[in-house]
């Protein structure tokens, strides 16, 4: 074997083995606007339900994995373009997302609630809160439900997950649509929080379809192979009691 021919097998071993350290390597995106689910902490670090699910299905999974914060609005389409290659960010699963990407096994199913102040004597239907200011996240299935449910209302979006709680403590919405986990850990147990309450009734995907069938992790449709892997993590961390350690640590249950 030449010095020349040692070198190119060399070269070509080492590309192989870039190629599939790559494959092994995900990028994933979450919203570290929505607390517990997943947010910053003072050191600048993303914590949350989310994030310490995503580790534990890539350690399952022996995915190298690289968890990144990133803005609401884009999350979707980067995934799409393959800037991401995972999602994570309580998504929820639906007929419209399922057309432009692939989600993993559902692993949560939330229940959604609106809040407003105490004492308002809010009527949580279309004419009830004709004229009123509902705040959403803009993009997400509250934001769906109420575009098409409450006509009569003002509806006030937001590119963040904890901004229509600082609009609700200041007056300038009525009432908010979301996760009534994360209305209730991240707001209502809170001293921001303690002049609110959750108004109307407990709704899921059974109520509306923009609710959608559960949360998943969403995954680049043409990334079958990533999809099997998370899956097969999940299932790990499913099967070993690691999420159902997860849902006491976050919400006692």
């Amino acid at each position: 074997m030449t010095s020349s021919y040692k070198m190119l097998v060399a070269a070509v071993a080492l590309v192989i083995s870039g190629t599939a350290a790559a494959k092994d390597t995900v990028t994933i995106a979450t919203d570290a606007t929505f607390p517990p689910f997943e947010s910053v902490d003072a050191s600048g670090k993303l914590v949350g339900y989310d994030i310490e699910l995503a580790e534990a299905v890539c350690k399952e999974a022996k995915l190298d994995c690289n968890i990144i914060g990133a803005a609401w609005e884009g999350m979707i389409p980067g995934l799409i373009s393959k800037k991401y290659d995972a999602l994570i960010s309580q998504l929820t699963v639906t007929e419209a997302r399922r057309k432009v990407m692939a989600f993993s096994d559902i692993y949560e199913l939330p229940t959604f609630r609106f809040v407003g102040r105490k004492g308002a004597n809010l009527t949580i239907t279309p004419e009830g809160l004709k004229g009123k200011t509902i705040a959403v996240q803009t993009g997400t299935p509250m934001d769906a439900y109420i575009t098409k449910n409450f006509p009569g209302s003002t509806i006030k979006r937001y590119a963040g997950g904890s901004e229509p709680y600082l609009e609700l403590a200041a007056g300038r919405a009525d009432v908010h649509l979301s996760y009534e986990a994360q209305i209730l850990y991240s707001f209502l147990r809170k001293e921001d929080g303690k002049d609110f309450e959750l108004v109307g009734p407990r709704l899921t995907g059974k109520d509306a379809p923009e609710f959608g069938e559960g949360v998943a992790i969403a995954i680049n449709k043409s990334n079958t192979a990533l999809l099997e892997r998370i899956n097969e993590g999940l299932k790990a961390v499913r099967d070993s009691g690691q999420l159902d350690a997860l849902d006491t640590k976050y919400f006692g249950h």
